[in-house]
């Protein structure tokens, strides 16, 4: 998206919270940036407010999913709006983020699922706001053809055998 850098830093300014995190998960890139002016096409926000558990027993956990989240026009008008959860797909906040609450390195290979519950408790205990942005300005490839297979990264973790421990 043209002049990303300097739209999303003016959302993180538009919050007038320092400990701002906008958050998202990554909308199609089909149909999402004007192929002349490489702006965003998206006018509608999607708000990450749906969870549920899922499994049972000591694999039970909460569980956030794209699909089920609400996409629509913001009420909100001139900030991001704040929403409950940290997703892993997009992040941008100030620096000290990072710093502050760093990835759990004794978490090596954790799901994405996991990851961000973690990421969540862990920043939200330090202070941190979520919130959606108020436009795009980064969009995922991954959605363009559902039927294709792509492989994560722990689906090859057999390449990496050793790795997660050695990580920490």
């Amino acid at each position: 998206v043209q002049d990303w850098d300097v739209d999303i830093v003016s959302q993180i300014v538009n919050t007038k919270n320092e400990m701002a995190v906008v958050t998202n998960y990554l909308s199609s890139v089909s149909g999402s940036i004007d192929s002349v002016t490489g702006r965003s096409l998206r006018v509608a926000r999607q708000v990450l407010c749906n969870a549920a558990y899922e499994g049972s027993g000591p694999d039970r956990r909460l569980r956030h999913d794209a699909q089920s989240q609400p996409e629509a026009l913001s009420p909100i008008h001139g900030s991001p709006a704040l929403q409950p959860y940290w997703a892993s797909g997009f992040s941008f906040s100030r620096g000290h983020f990072i710093l502050r609450v760093p990835y759990d390195p004794y978490l090596p290979m954790v799901t994405k699922q996991d990851e961000e519950i973690s990421m969540a408790l862990r920043a939200f205990t330090h202070g941190y706001d979520f919130y959606t942005p108020e436009r795009s300005v980064c969009f995922n490839t991954a959605n363009d053809n559902p039927s294709a297979e792509r492989k994560s990264f722990l689906q090859h973790k057999h390449l990496y055998t050793g790795q997660e421990t050695a990580s920490l």
